[in-house]
């Protein structure tokens, strides 16, 4: 086996490992929005349930502390990847550089690597973002729009006064007497070709007109 074999053998295994972590990284941010969304439905069940918490006097909605709560497996997920995973990839990636430059001297023109390095910084206003930078980023945003949205739901979100609940539902059923348990009037049956009809007639105030009617039938 010739050395070109054998450099390009250790160019695709570290090339393999390079996939490996990226892979890794990839799910890591993938299950941590999966984590998050879920306290984000927890929190909005919290708030149709309806349940607030009293801290030092302040009346809190528990729909924010369990939102609030999803800032800690955030932070937990961008620890492990921006401090394990991350750092190997970046490790991954500084030994395939002397590798592609032996296979370049060796007249091959491997730069994979090397281009990908050069690729991924951006600059934004001035400033060159690295990948390090860009997960930063990811992390944050997301991090402070849970903050905002916990504090929020926690403040924004006010008790309902049961005893004014109560009263309106009062002065709803006291405003319809009667309504459901009127007794039936029941007229003199309406003769129609010789048959017997019996009619029966709700209680209101045209029973005796109906009456009325149904005696000049019958007769």
């Amino acid at each position: 086996m010739n050395e070109i074999t054998i450099q390009v053998e250790i160019w695709k295994k570290i090339i393999d490992v390079q996939q490996h972590f990226n892979d890794l990284e990839l799910r890591i941010r993938n299950f941590a929005l999966i984590v998050t969304g879920a306290f984000i439905g927890l929190g909005g069940y919290a708030i149709k349930d309806g349940g607030f918490i009293t801290i030092l006097g302040t009346t809190i909605s528990v729909a924010g502390l369990v939102v609030f709560c999803s800032i800690l497996p955030w932070i937990a997920f961008y620890l492990m990847d921006r401090m394990w995973y991350h750092r190997l990839l970046n490790g991954a990636v500084k030994a395939a550089a002397p590798v592609e430059l032996r296979l370049q001297e060796l007249g091959i023109e491997i730069s994979l690597g090397t281009e990908i390095s050069k690729s991924s910084p951006v600059k934004v206003l001035g400033f060159t973002a690295h990948s390090r930078h860009k997960m930063d980023w990811f992390y944050g945003i997301i991090g402070i729009a849970i903050i905002i949205l916990s504090a929020t739901l926690a403040f924004g979100t006010k008790p309902v006064d049961q005893t004014q609940s109560k009263e309106k539902a009062t002065t709803i059923s006291g405003a319809l007497p009667g309504t459901l348990t009127a007794p039936a009037v029941t007229c003199p049956p309406v003769v129609h070709n010789n048959i017997h009809l019996p009619v029966t007639y709700p209680t209101s105030s045209s029973t005796q007109e109906i009456q009325l009617r149904s005696n000049e039938i019958s007769k």
